[in-house]
């Protein structure tokens, strides 16, 4: 008997190695790491994924990006998928060695797949033997890309948070001046901004009419700015740790929030029409219903929202602009990007690193922005061209009015918009959940601001400390 069952035992263990051999795709691993005389052979056979298609833009988008290579390189034929699949559709692909040579990947994917998975391939050698010029491209979108030093992805834009606004509302009060103006000048600061934010918020019989601003500060491109705007730290990759607590900077920038949130000017968190519903604390202004587009001057926006927005202000007659976000005292602006990255187990390494970086050459760029729902270019020569700046009002001229330079404005200043881009997913995850309601929390006394941070660091450090055994 006991013989009959190690036979069985030795056949099953036989079948669930040949089911691993034969049915996962098995493939070679490729970390990056060229010879100094690897000569490249841009040729054969290349797949590509594009999971998160939406519109016919996206999808034209894609296609152009790859004819594009395939004209530049016609020994090389891609095979293109583009579809809409779930991540948890493509993070199976990946985990069964299925997905293709070269995949979409969000900022906030990189440092899990880089990382934690261990599935993506280094470019960095690829990029110099390519002789891709790294210092043409936004610096802020390279990081998007890096990882503990290497580059890991190749992002296909460069986004960063603006405001849009009301331009009728500003002209109405003459002792303004126009926003985009102050910006120019480099005065266009928090403080103007808040000041501004004063003066246009309207009450009517104890409920406020017009309010200066709404901007998302639960959102992760809103609040890292703060954290970081008074000279804060909050995080320490080096030491593993969380620092909100060690540094008075980093509290500082929270209590600003919460500060103009309490003063009625600025809403909190707006999701179509504003209310007070989240703020509940007795004594504070109470908002009426609020029309987004005539009854608050100014909006967060990021570009992909620039076309609805727009339409919407055109809709109702409303002269409308935007202009950079207002400069913190120590200037930051949330900024996020979404790319490419190549499998570490893909089947034509050479095809696959080029295919993926021509995204940061002008040509790339060019097919893959420069047609209708496109995005701000990456690189910096083509920051200034019209293919992108897409006019609302006159057809005939191509001139708006619509002050695109606020979309590669003061790219010194951009920072991460996203946790998950600096953190491992586990500690990201504890410190996106606790921010994104800190400041309603605060304004209706669930607690006290130290407290509060001391128990999401203690959470964050916890989890990192358990990572690291």
């Amino acid at each position: 008997m006991k013989q009959k069952v190690k036979v069985i035992v030795a056949f099953l263990l036989v079948a669930v190695l040949a089911i691993s051999a034969f049915g996962c795709n098995k493939r070679e691993d490729h970390d990056g790491v060229l010879a100094p005389d690897h000569v490249l052979k841009v040729e054969g056979k290349v797949s590509v994924l594009f999971h998160v298609a939406q519109t016919d833009t996206e999808k034209a988008s894609v296609k152009n990006w790859v004819a594009n290579f395939e004209r530049e390189y016609p020994g090389v034929k891609v095979e293109t998928e583009i579809a809409l699949l779930s991540q948890e559709t493509v993070d199976a692909q990946i985990a069964s060695n299925s997905v293709a040579d070269v995949f979409f990947v969000r900022d906030t994917d990189v440092y899990n797949y880089a990382v934690t998975q261990d599935a993506l391939m280094a470019l960095d050698d690829y990029a110099e033997k390519l002789k891709i010029d790294t210092q043409n491209v936004f610096s802020a979108i390279l990081e998007m890309g890096r990882v503990e030093g290497r580059m890991y992805a190749v992002m296909r834009d460069y986004n960063h948070i603006v405001m849009c606004y009301n331009k009728e509302l500003i002209k109405g009060d003459a002792s303004l001046e126009d926003p985009v103006e102050l910006d120019k000048r480099g005065e266009w600061t928090w403080d103007t901004f808040k000041d501004y934010c004063e003066r246009l918020t309207k009450i009517e019989d104890d409920v406020i009419t017009q309010v200066g601003a709404s901007m998302r500060f639960g959102y992760s491109p809103i609040w890292i700015p703060f954290v970081e705007g008074f000279g804060g730290k909050w995080y320490d990759t080096a030491n593993k740790k969380i620092t909100f607590t060690s540094d008075k900077d980093v509290i500082d920038g929270i209590q600003e929030m919460v500060d103009v949130v309490e003063s009625g000017t600025v809403v909190f968190n707006p999701t179509g029409e504003i209310h007070s519903a989240d703020i509940t604390k007795e004594g504070l202004p109470v908002y009426g219903t609020l029309d987004p587009t005539s009854q608050i001057v100014f909006q967060d926006i990021q570009f992909p929202l620039m076309a609805s927005k727009g339409k919407t202000y055109e809709d109702n007659d409303i002269e409308w602009d935007v202009v950079s976000f207002p400069a913190l005292p120590t200037h930051r602006v949330g900024t996020g990007a979404s790319g490419f990255a190549v499998f570490k187990r893909n089947n034509n390494p050479d095809a696959a690193a080029a295919l993926c970086l021509s995204l940061y050459t002008e040509e790339g760029q060019l097919a893959y922005n420069g047609q209708e729902g496109g995005s701000v270019p990456n690189v910096k020569t083509l920051a200034e061209d019209d293919f992108w700046r897409v006019p609302f009002a006159d057809k005939a001229t191509g001139d708006d009015g619509i002050y695109y330079d606020a979309f590669i404005s003061h790219p010194e200043a951009d920072t991460y918009g996203q946790v998950e881009c600096v953190l491992p997913p586990e500690i990201a995850t504890i410190i996106k959940e606790a921010m994104a309601n800190i400041v309603p929390n605060e304004i209706n006394n669930t607690g006290e601001l130290d407290t509060t941070i001391a128990t999401l660091e203690q959470q964050a450090n916890g989890m990192w400390e358990t990572l690291v055994e």
